[in-house]
């Protein structure tokens, strides 16, 4: 089974955000992030917040987001922020505002732009499924799925790997999507976002993005080490549980070899990709 993300992004969103209406945010007792245009779909006890958070202007902020460990950018991400607008090491995006929220123009894979929602808070880019077919992208049964929480209950949606995802002249290369099958737009996520410093500047309708040196292909240092010790942990605790147990069952033996397989295999994918962000040998002990 795959590996339920550590920021679990609750979708319960079912349209794009049309002029006029509202789309209601609020977090649950878990910290998951819910959506909804429906604002009785919204939990009474979160109701009066999302009314007036939806009602209110957002102020300008700026946030780091990413761990404190001292690291740089994949090369393709920063080779790109260089050549950003500013002509430096600092980008300005335009946005959109529907009502309360920020919406962008995305180019994905160098092939498709598409309108996206800005949620810094959902843990990795979602695409509607739409829009995956548009790419292309096939979801086979052999595809990796992650759980996540919608109004109407836990869903298991395709996780799949994007070549590149750009806004403006910021460029992020290999990240992680899920696809929805309930949304007709797409949210970009922390993932891509935590490659980057940025400034909301509400007034001017521009997102100012400047280079997060401390983060590799969009993960601190304690997040790609937490990867790698799931994966090699599961793989050790099986390793032990064969050795120490009196298996009678041949079944049992080979369910186990089975799931040792998968995890070794997911621990090599994992391998690769930290490999393509030039992630240093210490974040991956």
């Amino acid at each position: 089974m795959r590996r339920v993300l550590p920021l679990v992004l609750a979708l319960s969103l079912a349209h794009a955000p049309a002029a006029g209406g509202e789309i209601y945010r609020w977090t649950d007792a878990q910290g998951r992030v819910h959506f909804s245009q429906d604002l009785g779909q919204v939990p009474p006890e979160h109701r009066a917040a999302a009314r007036d958070a939806a009602a209110r202007p957002k102020p300008d902020r700026i946030q780091r987001i990413g761990g404190s460990a001292p690291a740089s950018l994949a090369p393709s991400a920063s080779r790109t922020a260089r050549r950003g607008t500013s002509g430096g090491r600092s980008m300005s995006i335009p946005f959109e505002r529907h009502n309360h929220l920020m919406v962008v123009e995305v180019r994905l894979n160098d092939r498709v732009t598409a309108p996206f929602l800005v949620d810094t808070g959902a843990s990795i880019i979602t695409l509607p499924k739409s829009l995956a077919r548009k790419l292309a992208i096939r979801v086979t049964a052999d595809t990796p799925r992650e759980r996540f929480t919608t109004a109407n209950g836990d869903v298991w949606e395709p996780i799949v790997r994007l070549d590149a995802v750009q806004i403006g002249g910021a460029r992020v290369e290999n990240l992680e999507a899920s696809i929805s099958s309930s949304m007709d737009i797409g949210l970009l996520g922390g993932n891509f976002f935590n490659n980057f410093v940025y400034r909301v500047d509400s007034a001017a309708g521009r997102i100012e993005l400047q280079v997060n040196d401390s983060v590799r292909g969009g993960l601190s240092r304690d997040q790609w080490q937490e990867r790698f010790r799931e994966l090699r942990a599961a793989v050790r605790r099986i390793d032990r549980y064969l050795a120490t147990n009196d298996l009678t069952s041949a079944r049992h033996v080979d369910e186990l070899r089975e799931h040792r397989a998968d995890f070794s295999a997911r621990l090599a994918s994992l391998e690769r990709e930290a490999n393509a962000a030039r992630v240093p040998q210490s974040w991956r002990r």
